[in-house]
């Protein structure tokens, strides 16, 4: 697959035919048709329910349409996690903020983020297990009137070929032909720009075939609906030219493994918060959301760490946190932060998500945690300088470095006892989370066999 893949002429790739954002040329004249209104589950899968639409021209034309008033009707019992057999007759409810043009469609269909609402219910109330509503609901709660959560974030994906290997054998920065799928990364890149997300760089990763496109700051609640529309464009794209992306957190063993680096920023007025206005230091709330992230990381690593395959990247020299601790521009902490010269620069760096959490749950944790210590008026730790891997068990026992959950299971147990995020997002969807992801973890403790048992004991 890679050498073929190598050979091919993306002039005539389907991605560069004469044809607007994807579609078939025999279609460049039609009108838009469908709608797709989206949704996804607890686990941040992207669900639709597609409906006919007034034919339109334009994106703007279809806002004139009733139907994105009306919404429509959706089973909720047969989404993972939203709803209950005998109360499962919800409603969609789109958010034309979010209205686009789906580019690999061949008939022309537009798509639009939706809010789940419980039918007959309360105008505007938010569905307790609508992750987005989730999210939408911790945002009013949690920041005063004008202030607003920004965040700039690092989705790392592996290019894969249709057996699961490895599609290439690239480093850091590596380019074509070193880089073979780097015109499908451009690609990718080109697509969520087309529907309006601000990719800031793209480059290939440390790990063999791993990749990512930065995507620019962003506030929490966009920038939740830009990665489910991310993960969406990604795996067309790629299948569209013979590859796979894979959002797996640690899909080759001994390299380095996917994260979702956030980088955070709290503005207020016109003004980044999280800085120190004329200067190039951290601000106290800034130390204070740090602090309240460190105290609730063991919960929030449920949310942000979600898999089993999770913590098989969550090991020392590989690209990604281990203990909990900060520092200035130290890449061992789980929360760091980088370099800046002016306060509207400034932002922490939290490290440890990856790929596979649902996006509008992580940053409700993330927004809860660090709320937390701004309002609390937590202080953090001392700053980390050394390489904290580097560090004796007894030296970071002694400098009160506590570890990250060790396990899916670690963390879920976290989780439960943790009351802030509890309450942040509502016991509910907690709870429902939690006993979603402890059959997953129990399902892998005492049902599955892996490879690696029958390389090691059945010769014994």
């Amino acid at each position: 697959m890679k050498k073929e893949l190598e050979k091919q002429d993306f002039n005539t790739s389907p991605f560069a035919r004469e044809r607007p954002c994807g579609r078939g040329s025999n279609d460049m004249s039609k009108e838009i048709k469908y709608v797709e209104f989206r949704l996804v589950d607890i686990l941040g899968r992207l669900k639709a329910m597609i409906v006919p639409c007034t034919p339109a021209e334009t994106i703007d034309d279809l806002l004139k349409d009733p139907i994105l008033a009306e919404g429509t009707s959706v089973d909720g019992s047969s989404i993972l996690g939203l709803s209950r057999v005998e109360s499962s007759d919800l409603r969609l409810e789109p958010d034309v903020s979010t209205l686009i043009e789906i580019p690999y469609t061949l008939t022309r269909t537009a798509a639009a983020m939706c809010f789940v609402r419980e039918k007959g219910g309360r105008e505007n109330e938010f569905y307790p297990t609508d992750t987005r509503g989730v999210l939408h609901k911790a945002c009013e709660n949690l920041l005063p009137e004008g202030m607003t959560l920004r965040t700039k974030t690092e989705p790392e994906f592996h290019f894969v070929t249709e057996d699961m290997e490895k599609f290439d054998e690239g480093e850091y920065a590596d380019t074509f032909p070193a880089n073979p799928g780097a015109e499908v990364l451009l690609e990718i890149a080109n697509q969520i720009r087309e529907i309006g997300i601000n990719v800031r760089v793209i480059h290939h990763e440390v790990g063999e075939s791993q990749q990512e496109i930065e995507i620019a700051f962003e506030d929490i609640k966009r920038m939740a609906d830009y990665l489910v529309m991310f993960k969406n464009l990604a795996r067309a794209v790629a299948q569209d030219s013979g590859i796979e992306v894979n959002f797996m957190p640690k899909p080759f063993g001994g390299s380095a493994g996917s994260g979702l680096h956030c980088h955070l920023q709290l503005w207020k007025g016109g003004k980044n918060i999280f800085g120190v206005e004329g200067t190039a230091n951290l601000s106290d709330t800034a130390k204070r959301f740090i602090a309240g992230l460190l105290q609730h990381a063991p919960a929030i690593t449920a949310i942000a760490n979600p898999t089993v395959n999770s913590y098989k990247r969550l090991v020392p020299h590989h690209e990604a946190p281990v203990y909990i601790s900060w520092g200035m521009m130290n890449r061992t902490t789980l929360i760091r932060v980088p370099l800046f010269t002016s306060s509207d620069k400034a932002a922490i760096e939290f490290r440890s998500p990856d790929p596979m959490a649902n996006p509008y749950l992580l940053f409700a944790a993330i927004l809860a945690g660090g709320m937390d210590g701004v309002n609390k008026g937590l202080e953090p730790p001392e700053p980390r300088s050394e390489d904290v891997f580097a560090l004796s068990e007894q030296e970071r026992e002694k400098l009160g470095i506590r570890s990250l959950p060790r396990n899916l299971g670690d963390a879920l147990h976290a989780l439960s006892k943790d009351e802030v995020i509890r309450d942040a997002l509502g016991s509910e969807i907690i709870n429902r989370f939690i006993q979603i992801k402890s059959k997953e973890w129990n399902d892998y403790l005492n049902e599955a066999v892996t490879d690696w048992e029958w390389e090691t004991y059945s010769t014994l």
